[in-house]
This record gives C-alpha cells, structure tokens and sequence, in this order.
C-alpha cells in the first residue's frame, strides 16, 4: 500500500480510556495529537471516526432490558462526547479540526454534510466524524466504511489492539495466525469478527482497502497512515 493524500482513520472508543476501564486517557489523545503532527508534515488530509465505547457500550443495558435501538441512541451520544473532548484537546494543541455529527447537537455540533467536510479537509482541518450515521442498528465500523467512500479517501485504517487480523483470537490461543493480507470474501466466509459484515461488504463492493493495525505499536499511526506493511490488509 503506497502513501497516501486522504486517509480515514476508525478509532474506538475503548482506546480513548487507555488502561482506565472506562472515560479518558490523556496520553492516547497525545499520541493523536503526535499523528497528526505527522500527517501535516506529509501533507495529508485526515479523517478520523470515533466510537464511544469508553462511555457506553449497548451491551451494558443489557441486564436492565433497554432495547437495542434505544441502546444504539445512547451509544451515538457517547461518540458525540469523545468528539467534543477530542476538538477541544486538539484546538489548545494547535490543530485545526471540524466536528461533523450524523445530527446537529444545538448550535455546538454540526450535522455532517460530505461538501462541508470535504472542504475542511482540502482546507488542512483534521476532521471528527461522531453520531454513527444518525442510526441505530450499524456499528461505527459501518459509519468508516461509508464515510471513507464519500470523502473518497485513499484507504481507511482501523487501529486495534492487537497488531493485525488473526483466525482466532491471540489472547486466547498463542498458536493463532497471523494474516498479512486478506480478502474481503475470506473475511466474511471466515466470520472473523475484524469488522462487521456490514463494513465488510461495504468496502469489498466499492473496492475500498483497509489496514488493521496495533494502535499501541510504537510509532504504529505513523507506520500505518505511511502505508507501511504493518498488521493487516484487507483489499478484494
């Protein structure tokens, strides 16, 4: 994978909270602070999408049976907060960003609209995707996959955990193995659960490739929006 001029990046919301279990880590938002000073220096244009999974996760109104679509309302929230802090935390480091939500929030989050972003990017403004795409029911990874397609990015990269894409889990099994490459196809016949199949055949129909990558590695943003072979690409 070459470099590129327009990368977007998926965030999840559990990397916000670092070691915490829950809320926000300041360290993770100088380490975004720090890609983006690298992505200025190589002249490219950022998107990044953010989940919110460091506040609120649907799972966690599960005993208490509050229904999915209400669940995923709430998840939408949550990502609208970790876009607020990020702007912020961003702005007192000097980086320009935009704030699109899926639905405007008052007169303090505007609703995305992809001319509007577009020209924040092509104006050298890192711009914050949050609010999923306004419905319950699609992950975050479903809201990347779409918005890379409309701000026709070069590749998407979704930042993990863990340094690339396995056929079980690593933590779980040491004798796990490790893909380099993969196929859309053998992603979704395999079930491996690195995106949902929704975001899966979104980037498979529209040819968009993906890098999944270990968050965590030293210097891995850096690697990873350089288009360097790190973790695991995903392409048809």
């Amino acid at each position: 994978m070459a470099s590129a001029k327009r990368v977007l990046l998926k965030l999840s919301g559990e990397w916000f909270a670092g070691k915490k279990e829950k809320g926000f880590d300041e360290k993770m938002f100088e380490r975004i602070s720090s890609a983006i000073d690298f992505t200025k220096q190589k002249k490219i244009q950022l998107g990044i999408v953010l989940g919110g999974g460091n506040i609120f996760r649907g799972r966690d109104l599960k005993d208490i049976k509050i229904d999915r679509v209400s669940a995923d309302y709430i998840g939408m929230l949550s990502t609208i907060m970790n876009g607020i802090a990020l702007s912020n935390f961003l702005r007192e480091k000097g980086h320009s960003n935009k704030l699109f939500s899926s639905f405007a929030i008052g007169n303090f989050v505007q609703a995305y609209n992809t001319e509007d972003a577009l020209n924040a990017l092509m104006n050298e403004k890192v711009v914050l995707l949050v609010g999923g795409i306004g419905n319950p029911l699609f992950t975050t990874d479903s809201t990347a996959s779409i918005r890379a397609n409309e701000l026709e990015v070069d590749f998407m990269l979704k930042a993990t955990n863990v340094n690339g894409v396995y056929d079980i889990d690593p933590k779980e099994n040491p004798k796990a193995k490790k893909f380099e490459n993969l196929t859309f196809d053998d992603a979704i016949n395999q079930n491996l659960q690195v995106m949902d199949q929704t975001a899966l055949c979104f980037c498979r129909d529209n040819n968009l490739q993906v890098r999944v990558f270990n968050a965590d590695e030293k210097d891995g943003f850096e690697k990873a929006i350089s288009g360097d072979e790190i973790g695991t690409l995903l392409k048809n």
